[in-house]
């Protein structure tokens, strides 16, 4: 892979996406009813899912495609989107590290799972845990199936139609590393596709769009299929996605830091050095 810019860009709108839902927490409170109230952990999931989605749009646009569902090596799965996105949450040394054309459980690579960013650990799980709770879903017309990623703009029902990535329940979670994921049936919900949150009744989603929206349990199979999909040309009703609000919310210290992360990140982040 050869060394390219990333835009600076996606990663202020990500930060942006971040301060406009606090700004505005005030004013969604008196529509309770249509907003998903989150506590500090909930919001380090939304943060975490925007983050893995920022990296996946990042590795999107030098790429020209998504990363696919996993590496394979001689056509057997060896490694985790979650390792093909590194260098794009600042991880290159650590995605060097890997050899790809050998299992996640293989003795050089498997040391590494004790190496996982911080960002694809759930605000519940203990700061040695080695499993994720971010996974996506896979099977047929969805934007994982197999090593083989798709380009946004293959995806005709709209990115912020479709389904990206979302938090998985405790017991659905997966090595970090390891190539497994959630597969979705022709009758998926929540939260028996293994989709669930520490935020009761309700879980977090990044869309394709890099969007994070709140699915409630209660949604109808067809229309979460829907959502998994990619291209089934369906209308899909905007009021399923549910907007959140922090309570009680970051203080203005929070907010101001996240201002001064977009800084710094618009001046130094650079295309990662890859190798393999």
């Amino acid at each position: 892979m050869t060394d390219q810019r990333i835009p600076h860009a996606p990663v202020c709108a990500w930060i942006i996406a971040m301060i406009l839902p606090l700004s505005a927490a005030p004013a969604t409170l008196a529509t309770v009813a249509t907003v998903v109230q989150i506590d500090q952990p909930g919001y380090q999931n939304v943060q975490n899912l925007a983050q893995i989605a920022l990296a996946m749009q990042n590795f999107e646009a030098v790429n020209n495609t998504l990363p696919g569902q996993y590496l394979q090596s001689g056509g057997s799965p060896t490694l985790s989107w979650r390792v093909a996105i590194l260098p794009y949450l600042g991880y290159s040394q650590l995605y060097n590290a890997f050899d790809k054309t050998k299992p996640w459980n293989d003795a050089i690579n498997l040391p590494l799972l004790q190496q996982m960013p911080a960002v694809f650990r759930s605000p519940a799980d203990p700061a040695g845990a080695t499993n994720t709770r971010y996974e996506v879903g896979a099977g047929p017309n969805l934007i994982f199936n197999g090593p083989t990623g798709v380009r946004l703009n293959s995806i005709s029902d709209g990115t912020s139609n479709t389904l990206l990535i979302g938090e998985a329940a405790a017991a659905a979670g997966v090595p970090w590393t390891k190539p497994q994921d959630l597969p979705i049936t022709l009758s998926p919900t929540l939260p028996a596709s293994g989709f669930s949150s520490i935020t009761p009744g309700y879980v977090p989603f990044a869309f394709a769009d890099g969007s994070v929206h709140f699915l409630s349990n209660t949604i109808d199979s067809p229309t979460l299929l829907h959502l998994f999909q990619l291209n089934d040309n369906s209308t899909i009703d905007p009021s399923v996605k549910l907007d959140y609000v922090v309570v009680p919310e970051p203080a203005g210290p929070a907010l101001l830091g996240l201002g001064l992360f977009a800084l710094a990140a618009r001046r130094r982040f650079r295309s990662p050095q890859v190798t393999g």
